[in-house]
């Protein structure tokens, strides 16, 4: 396989293997409907992205008729349009795959690590608690915020990546996020599983953290998920998992996207990356530890697959040695 395409064939089977582990695993296969209904919303987000970021492209390169160009290029590049839809069509399996393996292990792996991370925290800010130098961030719609920018930012980068020109930095940059979504997630969640300060009273570990957040949207979003957890059950967009810090995670790979796609705007994506980091601690969804674990990881993991790309398309390209004749 060409190095162009090389991030394909293992984010396939990555995808698959962790939808397979979670279909086998499930007590009951229909509590991983839910999770499966995102998937309609993140194509038509998706697409509409792609939609407006085409006609806002033209409005502003002088092109006369936005839209009627916009309807030419979906006309004419209809095998790009479709390889792009292809790669997020996977991308989105991928995530909804992550959303079933972190519920199934919330039930499988006790959460034994938030004291540990409490304390890795305290002692890494000097004795002060992190949420406490963050809490001027915990206003009203602060979660509303946390959520959609990353979503947003996310998507974007995925939509860069998916119709750049193929090459190894573009394979590099999509094997990562397959990567990071079905391996090192879960691995590290296994390994040093944790709650999150926000669960930090109700998973029995005292009141430290009583006071982390006081956001109406953010205690309905920890009372979902408390009330999935607590019943066993499987939802959408459910499971409780702090260590490492997806959001940050995802939200370093989107930098590292902007950073090969788009360096200009790749501000953007370094705002989006403080504003989500910031918040995972005010908000009480992560420990500091968790955000700089995230993207230690998210980061390495982008340099690991370049390397082994690198590596692979270094021994395809080798001449195969000349076998010299023997004398007879």
């Amino acid at each position: 396989m060409k190095h162009s395409d090389a991030w394909l064939l293992p984010s396939t089977i990555l995808t698959i293997i962790a939808a397979s582990a979670a279909l086998l695993l499930v007590p009951n296969p229909a509590g991983l409907v839910p999770a499966l209904m995102i998937l309609p919303a993140w194509m038509a987000f998706a697409a509409l992205m792609a939609c407006l970021y085409g006609f806002a492209r033209a409005a502003t390169t002088g092109v006369q008729a936005p839209l009627t160009e916009l309807r030419r290029y979906l006309t004419e590049q209809r095998r790009h349009v479709g390889l792009t839809a292809g790669i997020m069509l996977l991308a989105g399996l991928n995530m909804v795959s992550f959303m079933w393996v972190k519920t199934l292990l919330n039930y499988k792996v006790d959460f034994w690590a938030d004291p540990y991370l409490a304390r890795a925290d305290n002692a890494l800010f000097l004795g002060r608690e992190p949420w406490e130098m963050f809490h001027a961030l915990d206003f009203k719609g602060a979660g509303l915020i946390y959520h959609p920018v990353w979503f947003v930012l996310l998507i974007f980068a995925l939509l860069m990546a998916a119709a750049a020109k193929p090459g190894r930095e573009r394979s590099a940059v999509l094997l990562s996020y397959f990567v990071l979504w079905t391996v090192v997630g879960p691995l590290v969640h296994t390994l040093l599983p944790a709650a999150g300060p926000i669960f930090y009273e109700r998973m029995g570990y005292g009141a430290r953290f009583s006071a982390v957040s006081s956001s109406a949207d953010v205690k309905e979003v920890g009372d979902y998920l408390w009330n999935i957890y607590a019943s066993q059950r499987f939802g959408a967009a459910s499971g409780i998992s702090a260590m490492p810090s997806m959001h940050v995670a995802m939200s370093t790979w989107t930098l590292i996207a902007f950073r090969q796609f788009a360096p200009r705007f790749a501000w953007v994506a370094g705002a989006g990356w403080a504003v989500i980091t910031a918040l995972s601690i005010a908000l009480g969804w992560h420990y500091a530890c968790d955000g700089i674990a995230g993207s230690l990881l998210a980061v390495g993991t982008y340099r690991a697959c370049r390397w082994a790309l690198r590596r692979s398309t270094a021994a395809s390209a080798s001449p195969a040695p000349v076998l010299s004749p023997q004398l007879t």
